[in-house]
């Protein structure tokens, strides 16, 4: 940007530019030199080479003539603050030379402004990578077709693409005909219009529900407090899933772990009281702390134990009670700020969330309460790019059938990838009038006659020649994805870097029509609107859980590395899922008290009950993991809550407007 001021304000400014920052210009050209840099521009590609060459041989810029040196990739505008006239030794004729310091500088400028388009790219860096040398390749894609197609077992992805769009040019306009004859007829009557004094339709806005929180619900205020070591010990009893930390080195492999040595590993890294502060709040040796840890404690562990007690909670009578759709689990994405005890690579400042200190943002996908999967991004990191990925990551076996997510988990291809592989995208968006004013498509002109009258209508019309001509890179970006040679949040870090991108482009309008479907969906459907806001509700429910156990040492994750920061997150993760499936098997054993003896509205009220209460279960104080610690007897708590059903209290709605 201040280059750029320089460039506007002619060549003494830019000359004094250029020999204020010359040291700098040092190192940029170390960097230069160092890097293979390739460009789509042949133009640019050749003053690279150029500059690279020159460099090597040390040729003196005065042996140059004015037509070696390649200046075509510098815009008619900018090549007068690089070309000189000179008088020759030999003539009193002037002649044209180049300032190379300028020209040194301008290339430098052309590349650095290349590079966030895509443009300029860096062959063995893992940012600037051209997207073709991320993807698979045509060649290997044309040769291996109907074997990849066949291996993905996909049946969106290995569809033919005239095939999609003939499907969503069926349905489109049928579902705007379909939303504005309810409005108009009085069936949809949440959707609120807004009239001038004239009585002319101005707009309209759509109210929601919010629900108040339903964390700590008092019905489990009466119980006996239990400790966190207790917690753990009820779950393993029941689960058994510490035997999944298994010893680090093959040849120990028989060895097993110990189970109350591995509890307190785990709670020092959740709630950051790290190993070596744990001998001192506990019962535990740090010899046996520190063996244990770097013998049991990672993260495959670590994922592997917490999947074994998912998918004992999803057998439990009261799970398939809590899926809220029809169409199967619903989940939500969000990120919860955390700041790091130590710099890392991607803890970065943010006063807004850390004050004066670093953090890191743990992206987590929760369904029917439970936290599923877990990722540490950089808190500078859009959370859309981990979308798709964070759902793949899922590996309990819990299906999710469709994720919501707020406007962070927005960006411009999101939808059609979900969809492309079989999950459908419903995020809640904020100013819904104003999106779905702007963005909504259709196959056919938006000022066809046939869409007078609608108040919900499409903008832009589907370029569906475009998506067409790039089926082939498209089927390539899906196969990549699929075959997971590569991430999403690569692949759509380098394509929504494009300024002028046909593939992008073809994906965007893809995109749109999908988007369109939902938001059409939204409008049209109060039950879909209530299942939105209550996933993402339950997602916080699990942040404020989190929140507890973590600020047992000040609200830090420890961890000197990406790897040690990882595994503090994916501890806190598994302590939850314990409170978690301890709360949700007494709430499943009262259930079927009721079910036999015929109390529905009691079951109905512990349907909405949320599992996630933590008023009963002691995060802090001196921990006891070796002593001889009782398992929490369920069939007194069991017979002391059936008493307090009467006490159950459900969340309020309360009516907001979008």
């Amino acid at each position: 940007m201040y280059l750029k001021m320089q460039l506007n304000n002619g060549k003494q400014n830019l000359q004094k530019f250029v020999l204020i920052f010359q040291s700098t210009i040092q190192n940029i050209r170390l960097t230069f030199k160092a890097l293979n840099f390739r460009s789509k521009s042949d133009n640019l590609n050749k003053a690279i080479l150029f500059l690279k060459t020159h460099f090597q041989t040390n040729k003196s810029v005065h042996n140059y003539k004015f037509n070696e040196i390649p200046i075509k990739f510098i815009s008619s505008a900018l090549k007068r603050y690089i070309i000189v006239k000179t008088r020759s030794k030999n003539s009193s004729k002037k002649i044209k030379t180049v300032n190379m310091d300028r020209y040194e500088f301008m290339l430098y400028f052309y590349i650095n402004k290349n590079i966030s388009n895509g443009i300029v790219t860096i062959k063995d860096s893992l940012s600037y990578k051209d997207l073709e040398d991320e993807l698979i390749s045509e060649k290997y894609l044309e040769d291996n077709k109907e074997n990849i197609l066949k291996a993905l077992e996909n049946q969106l992805v290995s569809t033919d693409i005239e095939k999609i769009l003939a499907y969503f040019e069926l349905i489109l306009d049928d579902r705007y005909q379909e939303l504005n004859q309810r409005i108009n007829s009085g069936s949809n009557n949440k959707i609120k219009i807004k009239y001038n004094k004239k009585n002319e339709i101005t707009g309209w806005r759509l109210p929601y529900k919010k629900i108040d929180n339903d964390v700590n619900n008092p019905f489990f205020d009466s119980l006996n407090i239990s400790s966190i070591s207790q917690i753990m010990k009820f779950t393993n009893h029941n689960t058994k899933f510490m035997q999944k930390f298994t010893h680090i080195l093959p040849t120990h492999s028989k060895k097993q772990s110990e189970e109350a040595v591995v509890s307190a590993c785990v709670v020092a890294k959740a709630t950051g009281n790290d190993i070596y502060k744990m001998k001192d709040i506990s019962d535990v040796k740090e010899q046996d702390l520190i063996y244990t840890y770097n013998s049991f404690i990672r993260s495959q562990t670590i994922i592997a134990s917490s999947d074994i007690i998912l998918n004992k909670l999803a057998k439990l009578p009261i799970f398939a009670k809590y899926t809220i759709s029809d169409y199967g689990v619903h989940a939500s994405v969000d990120g919860q700020k955390l700041e790091t005890k130590y710099n890392t690579i991607k803890a970065r400042y943010s006063s807004k969330y850390y004050g004066l200190g670093k953090g890191i943002s743990a992206y987590t996908c929760n369904a029917n309460w439970l936290p599923l999967c877990t990722k540490i991004i950089g808190a500078n990191e859009h959370e859309s790019g981990y979308l798709l990925d964070i759902v793949q990551s899922n590996t309990s076996d819990i299906k999710i059938a469709a994720v919501s997510g707020d406007m962070h988990s927005i960006n411009r291809v999101i939808f059609f990838l979900l969809f492309a592989f079989n999950n459908r995208f419903m995020p809640r968006f904020t100013k819904l009038e104003e999106k779905a004013s702007k963005h909504l498509v259709s196959f056919n002109d938006p000022k066809n006659k046939k869409y007078d009258g609608y108040l919900i209508k499409p903008n832009k019309r589907v370029n569906k020649e475009l998506i067409l001509k790039e089926q082939n890179n498209i089927l390539r970006i899906l196969a990549t994805l699929a075959l997971k040679k590569n991430s999403q949040a690569n692949i759509v870090k380098k394509l929504s870097s494009y300024k002028s991108n046909d593939t992008l482009k073809a994906l965007i309008e893809l995109d749109k029509i999908v988007m369109s479907l939902y938001i059409i969906d939204y409008i049209d459907d109060e039950e879909m609107q209530s299942n939105v806001h209550r996933s993402l509700n339950r997602g916080e429910s699990y942040h404020q859980l989190k929140s507890a156990i973590v600020k047992v040492s000040g609200k830090k994750l420890t961890g000197k590395t990406e790897i040690e920061i990882g595994i503090s997150n994916e501890c806190a993760r598994l302590i939850s899922i314990c409170i978690i499936y301890y709360n949700a098997s007494l709430l499943s054993k009262i259930y079927e008290y009721c079910i036999k003896n015929g109390k529905v509205e009691e079951c109905k009220k512990l349907i909405r009950l949320s599992p996630v209460a933590w008023q009963h279960i002691n995060l802090i104080g001196k921990y006891e993991f070796l002593s001889n610690i009782e398992i929490p007897n369920m069939e007194n708590m069991v017979a002391q809550l059936i008493m307090e059903l009467n006490t159950i209290k459900i969340p309020k709605k309360i009516f907001k407007k979008t």
